[in-house]
This record gives C-alpha cells, sequence and structure tokens, in this order.
C-alpha cells in the first residue's frame, strides 16, 4: 500500500511538471539601477549604444531573472542576466521580413500545422554566447554566427476555441524546440 501511494504521487508530481513546461508566465517590474548587480551593470556599461537602458525583475514559473531593455536603431534589444548578474542572452526584436527565407517558410509551415489560424505578435532572434561574444555582437564588432541564435515567436494562434497566446521557440533552421502558452496572472484576487 505505501508503494502504491509513493508511485501516486511520483506520477502526480511528474504530470504537474510536465503541465508547467507547457504553460509560461512572465512578470515584470522596475527597478533601479542601484538595485542591479555590478557585473550586470558593468556589462551594459560596456555596450556602446546612445541609448538608455531600462532595468526589470522577471518573475517566471522557473526562475527570476534581471533584464535590461532599450530600443535603438528603431529595434528593440532585451539583455537577461541571472539574479547573480551573469548574463545568459541577448535579444534583438526582428520582423519576419528579416528571417532567411528557408527557414521562416519551415517556421510557417510548423504554425500552419499546429493552428487552424495564427497571427505573429512578435519575433526575437535570441544570441547566447559568452559574454565577451555577446558583447562584441551587441557593439557589432562580431559575426551573429559565433553564438547559438534561435528566434522567440508570440504568436495569437487558435486550435479549439478561442484563439490564445503562444511563446514558440525555433533553431536557427526552423525547427520547433519548444512551444508554451502563455498564461496570465490571476487579477481576481485583491492584493495588498
Amino acid at each position: 500500500m505505501k508503494k502504491l501511494i509513493i508511485s501516486a504521487l511520483l506520477l502526480i508530481g511528474i504530470f504537474q511538471m510536465n503541465a508547467r513546461a507547457q504553460q509560461k508566465f512572465e512578470r515584470e517590474s522596475r527597478l533601479n539601477p542601484d538595485e542591479v548587480t555590478a557585473g550586470a551593470l558593468q556589462f551594459i556599461e560596456s555596450v556602446k549604444m546612445d541609448t538608455r537602458w531600462k532595468w526589470y525583475f522577471e518573475e517566471n514559473l522557473v526562475g527570476n531573472s534581471v533584464e535590461a531593455k532599450t530600443k535603438h536603431n528603431g529595434k528593440w534589444y532585451s539583455v537577461e542576466f541571472d539574479t547573480s548578474g551573469k548574463i545568459q542572452d541577448v535579444e534583438v526584436e526582428k520582423d519576419f521580413s528579416e528571417i532567411d527565407e528557408k527557414t521562416g517558410g519551415k517556421i510557417i509551415k510548423e504554425l500552419d500545422s499546429m493552428f487552424s489560424s495564427h497571427k505573429i505578435d512578435k519575433i526575437q532572434i535570441q544570441f547566447t554566447a559568452e559574454s565577451t561574444v555577446l558583447l562584441e555582437i551587441l557593439n557589432n564588432k562580431a559575426d551573429q554566427a559565433d553564438s547559438k541564435i534561435q528566434f522567440e515567436i508570440v504568436v495569437k494562434g487558435k486550435k479549439t476555441g478561442r484563439p490564445k497566446l503562444y511563446e514558440l521557440t525555433f533553431d536557427d533552421k526552423g525547427n520547433l524546440l519548444d512551444s508554451a502558452e502563455i498564461i496570465f496572472r490571476n487579477t481576481d484576487n485583491l492584493e495588498f
């Protein structure tokens, strides 16, 4: 009987983890620069963009992070750090037309197979590499191919019923890596 209860609890835990992995929740709140770790501040100060960066604390289902965001030459940039100040990735907003035609075609084919109807709301190219390479990418001194490249795409898609928002991650060849429904904070409860 004890083994049955333990097995049932393990299965419930596995199903809950799997269900959570299929959902995405993020909540951002503004930070003052004096609330940001020295390592993150130093990295952003090394970026040679004549722009003002805004800082955010991001809470999500898998952990917390700190982000610096700015708009430069008509593009939105986001630099994400862990809470200790170690850089995780750089994201740059893109237009779908800027994606290689073959890769873009593969992405559209995947979206068509997942949804009965869909509309792309936002596309970001995500660069992951060593901090020195990411700094050079931001300063336009490195080839983007020196990093791991992925596309994060927010889609308003309809499977059944009403359309929902999804975040899809594709590799640089257009292969789907991850899909998660974006969930929103329940605001029915009063917070004090």
